[in-house]
């Protein structure tokens, strides 16, 4: 598995309104004035970022220029190219879309309800009687424990005594292997010990920290583009696209270095891993459905 940093096959604009393209191959370095292509920032294809990201830039460059310092194991996010295989994601979203497994919506976030740490479990499904946010048909076929907009719901699959590490063995190993891979691995990701990973539910020392295990679709008009946002509470997180990135117009996974955004260009079984307490988004998306596989650790201190 191919192990990228973050400054590979980004494009960012800086405030000075210099487009800077760097990539792994080469030391090809471009720059583009703002008076020559009008835009406020790049998306990972070298088109304009999602406007509706503007405010959460503008967030981000306030912490910068305050100085808040983002905590964690990390001192960049770090890309694992090809991170699960297709057929790996084939499994997961056959096991979580089997009819009878998981719920077809229970909550959504225009209720007044928010998330806690308690999510929504099989002891409570019929028991809420919120109104659910108008889906289309697709998001509203998904799994999924909230709709958190009319264009993005989410199934946390942690619940019901670790079903995914349960259910999905092989994908988790890998997974929890890419959750220990560092900046200085020079490509390596690691490889769990089985015995780390499935020696039963209650005794699974890679279950641990596990805080959530969430599977998101994003349909047209959906994204995460609130600004401030981050995983407060957790120590690492990854994040995994599912879906094939040329079936899907916008849905950019954004980071943000020293107040400027961060597209970056994923494909299919990609993954970022990042401190929890690093502002992220996702850029609108503007047609196909975005999906993708999210876990966060607690910090391991907890323990």
């Amino acid at each position: 598995t191919e192990l990228l940093s973050s400054n590979c096959s980004d494009r960012t604009l800086s405030t000075s309104g210099q487009c800077n393209i760097s990539t792994k191959n080469n030391n090809l370095n471009m720059t583009t004035t703002a008076t020559e292509t009008s835009l406020w920032a790049l998306d990972s294809n070298g088109n304009e970022l999602d406007v509706g990201l503007k405010e959460a830039q503008r967030e981000a460059e306030r912490e910068f220029l305050d100085r808040r310092v983002t905590r964690g194991p990390l001192e960049e996010p770090v890309i694992m190219r090809n991170l699960l295989s297709d057929e790996q994601i084939a499994q997961i979203l056959e096991e979580a879309c089997a009819d009878g497994v998981w719920p077809r919506g229970l909550y959504s976030k225009d209720n007044g309800e928010e998330k806690t740490d308690k999510e929504p479990t099989t002891s409570n499904i019929g028991k809420s009687t919120v109104k659910k946010a108008m889906l289309g048909e697709e998001l509203r076929s998904a799994p999924h424990h909230f709709a958190w907009t009319d264009g993005h719901v989410v199934l946390y699959m942690h619940n019901n005594n670790h079903w995914f590490i349960r259910t999905l063995t092989e994908a988790w190993g890998v997974i929890r292997g890419g959750m220990e891979a560092r900046e200085w691995m020079n490509g390596a990701v690691p490889v769990l010990d089985m015995n780390f990973v499935d020696v039963g539910v209650e005794e699974d020392p890679s279950s641990t920290q596990v805080r959530t295990v969430e599977l998101h679709h994003y349909g047209v008009g959906g994204g995460l583009t609130t600004p401030g946002h981050r995983d407060c509470g957790s120590e690492l997180t990854i994040s995994i696209l599912l879906s094939d990135s040329d079936a899907v117009s916008g849905g950019d996974f954004v980071m943000y270095t020293k107040g400027v955004p961060v597209a970056h260009k994923m494909g299919r079984g990609d993954a970022i891993l990042f401190n929890s307490d690093s502002l992220h988004n996702i850029s609108t998306i503007t047609s196909g459905i975005r999906k993708s596989l999210v876990v966060e650790l607690w910090p391991s201190n907890r323990y």
